[in-house]
């Protein structure tokens, strides 16, 4: 009998079938193949306990050893100076507690885990994610491109153009827009190959979300070089990271 081959194992939620896989077939995913981490940006008011409890099935149950929840909880300091006006205590304050209710409902999900998977799942802020020496120099070398490079800054500014119309919220002053350009460049690097913790490769992301942005296939674009940076960021790129974007409600 010829065999029948599927994307995914016919046992996932309708919500899977939904899934946008970047940097790696279904199949390949669905073998084990990568640690995973969850990203999570606290500008997503909409994740709750029970959406939790399902990125950390999903996840416990295709990596290959090891989950992080990865809360850019610092990130998010610009937006709410810039968008919010707030000055930049008030920012990190906010940031702060936003990340630490994020970081409190992936505890309580954790714990309706088995106590095998329980043992798989661990909790990073950005303060710990950006201490990582290769994401410095990644990320350093973004920042860099940013300022010199015309191609890869109007790419960056696309993103932070469609931001502004999704918030509402048009900004026109050049300065705070290169400062609201800093999100991007900071969470670039966590993109482009994974994170690495306590001696971890997490080198699969899944992103909550209800859209498509685009970023995951732009940073496809540099892997695959269709941008000038993309070539100047193959000495520096240790792995590339697989992408998968879905909204498990």
């Amino acid at each position: 009998m010829k065999e029948r081959m599927i994307t995914v194992p016919e046992s996932v939620y309708e919500s899977e079938k939904k899934m946008r896989f970047f940097g790696a077939s279904p199949l390949e995913i669905y073998r084990n193949k990568f640690d995973i981490f969850i990203g999570i940006s606290i500008s997503n008011k909409r994740i709750d306990l029970g959406m939790a409890f399902n990125y950390l099935k999903w996840a416990v149950r295709n990596t290959g050893g090891k989950v992080a929840v990865a809360i850019a909880d610092e990130l998010n300091i610009v937006n709410y100076k810039i968008f919010d006006k707030y000055g930049e205590k008030k920012s990190i304050n906010r940031a702060k507690r936003v990340g630490d209710s994020f970081e409190e409902i992936f505890r309580k999900a954790i714990k309706k885990l088995s106590l095998k998977d329980q043992s798989k799942v661990k909790i990073y802020r950005w303060a710990s994610i950006k201490k990582s020496a290769n994401y410095i120099e990644i990320k350093d070398f973004l920042f860099e491109e940013y300022k010199q490079n015309p191609e890869f800054k109007s790419a960056i500014l696309y993103f932070v153009k469609k931001y502004m119309r999704k918030k509402g919220k048009i900004i026109t002053d050049s300065k705070k827009i290169d400062e609201l350009a800093s999100y991007i460049l900071g969470e670039l690097p966590t993109l482009l190959q994974g994170i690495y913790l306590d001696g971890v490769n997490y080198n699969l992301c899944i992103y909550p979300t209800y859209f498509a942005s685009g970023m995951s296939q732009f940073v496809m674009d540099i892997h695959n070089e269709e941008l000038d940076v993309g070539k100047k960021l193959k000495k520096l790129i240790k792995n590339k990271a697989v992408l998968v974007e879905a909204w498990l409600d």
